[in-house]
């Protein structure tokens, strides 16, 4: 079995969003994403998608994007992101989707002595809450600034998200014989643009993560990413358009 990651497909299928709006590299991009996933996958390969699954607000009509999701080849993992609004609770969505999906949210699984750790995780202190693509263009659209202010509700956020991620490797601690590598998945960096420590870096050095792959950079914010290693793990950043729409194979 080998690795791959992607995130943010922002897939439309039951109310089509025209994502060109974010720049014509996203034009037809769903069609770029499986392209690339049959040209690269074998049948025993898995997918980890890293939130921002589909614009849908309800189960309902982000069902033809889980459907989407289930046609790709191989097993996928997928986890919440900040759009993923039609995602009320695990038991919910771990009910709509086929049995080749599995959804992580401050839980882990197991596969092939590989632990997978997943849960949305927060902008950390430090982070213009900004970095959001839909946010940043409807300001240029109003030709304003989008909000720069990290609120009380912002580091409210961030520490539950931290605790969720603490009961997701926590978890996955107790079957620590059961594995040999340790994969943690969010949607949101767990750095920010200084890449300044945090409760999620401290997080994957205490529980010695092997690799942590996120999402949700765009545009002019890819460049604030950090992709390398910090003590023992990997960082990567998946989102589709830093990576043209081509899933990312982790080293195993």
């Amino acid at each position: 079995m080998r690795v791959f990651a992607l995130g943010d497909p922002h897939l439309s299928f039951a109310n089509p969003k025209p994502m060109h709006i974010f720049g014509e590299h996203w034009r037809d991009h769903a069609a770029k994403i499986e392209q690339a996933w049959s040209r690269l996958s074998a049948p025993d390969d898995l997918l980890i998608l890293a939130g921002d699954l589909s614009w849908a607000m309800r189960l309902e009509d982000a069902r033809p994007d889980l459907d989407w999701i289930a046609r790709l080849r191989g097993r996928k993992l997928i986890i919440r992101g900040n759009h993923d609004f039609w995602w009320h609770s695990l038991a919910k969505t771990r009910a709509a989707t086929d049995p080749s999906i599995t959804p992580l949210q401050a839980s882990h699984v197991i596969i092939e002595r590989i632990a997978f750790v997943g849960t949305r995780g927060w902008q950390c202190p430090g982070e213009e809450p900004s970095t959001d693509m839909l946010e940043r263009h409807e300001a240029a659209q109003r030709r304003a600034k989008p909000r720069r202010e990290y609120t009380a509700q912002d580091r409210k956020i961030y520490e539950r998200e931290v605790g969720r991620l603490r009961l997701g490797l926590e978890a996955a601690r107790q079957c620590r014989a059961a594995f040999d590598r340790l994969v943690v998945i969010l949607h949101y960096p767990p750095m920010n643009a200084q890449r300044e420590p945090s409760g999620f870096t401290d997080l994957l050095a205490e529980y010695e993560a092997d690799w942590c792959v996120y999402g949700h950079l765009h545009g002019e914010a890819i460049a604030t990413a950090f992709n390398g290693r910090l003590g023992r793990t990997r960082f990567q950043l998946v989102s589709a358009d830093s990576l043209d729409f081509s899933p990312f194979r982790l080293d195993l």
